[in-house]
């Protein structure tokens, strides 16, 4: 007797978000910038989420940092919104993928010309997440970041930053980078060059999972055991436990000195939302 396997359907996947971004302790400006977004097409869930730095020591570095996620959000939108239905999620990621290498570079070439036009330097990082559904893409430009956080923490994107490059080369530790004073030279950051070689990483999306995306001053002042504790998924049951442990671990960076601006997104997936813990897009 043939047996039919019957391939059993997943439960939808539900995202909660929050974001934080604080100037820190000595800056009046904020030069970071970043966005979270959640929309439904057809069967399929997407997420966008995004931290942008203004490269500090380049003039409108906030400029740089706010149009990219401006520029985000419009393309998330208006383009991906209409471009992704009746798509299989096969489909939606390739189509993403190639949209994202379009979309950055595009921007690239605008700041550019912008800070060409006025005779300045202008430039961000971009850390960039795309979900879908259960399947994700990572964009890397600069030293912004993604983690994952379950069953520990784990670093989802490469640092484009000299620091980085010593540390892959062994000729520095990672305790000791911590406080070298080259940890804020970065190799490219949007704007800066007429052509960027942005990083893609593609991953699996599990329940309980949680995702997180920060600028480079949210890492600074705390260990990983740190960040794994703040964000351990069994802790944030929803949007009131989620904001408590974002402001928690802004608070421990500024406490300990941190000079330079934080921003930290989080999202935290599941498979059931409790009353009162909604999804949440935010811009």
């Amino acid at each position: 007797m043939n047996e039919k396997t019957i391939a059993r359907k997943q439960p939808a996947l539900h995202f909660l978000t929050e974001m934080l971004s604080d100037a820190g302790i000595l800056n009046r400006i904020n030069q970071d910038a970043c966005c979270v977004r959640i929309m439904r097409i057809d069967s399929h869930t997407l997420v966008l989420a995004a931290v942008c730095d203004g490269v500090g020591g380049m003039e409108d570095g906030d400029y740089a940092s706010k149009s990219t996620i401006q520029f985000l959000n419009n393309w998330f939108d208006y383009t991906v919104s209409r471009e992704v239905c009746g798509k299989s999620q096969e489909e939606i990621l390739l189509y993403l993928q190639e949209e994202m290498e379009r979309c950055i570079q595009k921007q690239n070439g605008l700041i550019f010309d912008y800070a060409k036009e006025r005779g300045i330097r202008a430039g961000t990082t971009l850390t960039l997440l795309v979900i879908v559904n259960r399947e994700y893409i990572t964009a890397q430009v600069g030293d912004s970041r993604a983690y994952c956080v379950n069953n520990g923490l784990h670093q989802l994107t490469e640092d484009q930053s000299l620091i980085a490059q010593e540390i892959k080369a062994g000729r520095l530790s990672p305790k000791d980078a911590k406080h070298d004073r080259r940890r804020n030279i970065i190799l490219q950051c949007v704007g800066a060059s007429k052509r960027l070689q942005i990083v893609y990483q593609r991953g699996t999306v599990m329940e309980n999972d949680v995702f997180f995306l920060c600028s480079d001053g949210f890492i600074h002042e705390l260990e990983d055991e740190e960040i794994g504790e703040f964000f351990r998924p069994e802790s944030l049951t929803d949007r009131t436990s989620i904001k408590k442990s974002l402001k928690k671990a802004v608070a421990l960076v500024k406490e300990r000195g941190e000079k330079d601006n934080i921003t930290v997104i989080l999202i935290r997936v599941r498979e059931d939302v409790q009353e009162g813990g909604a999804e949440h897009p935010r811009r």
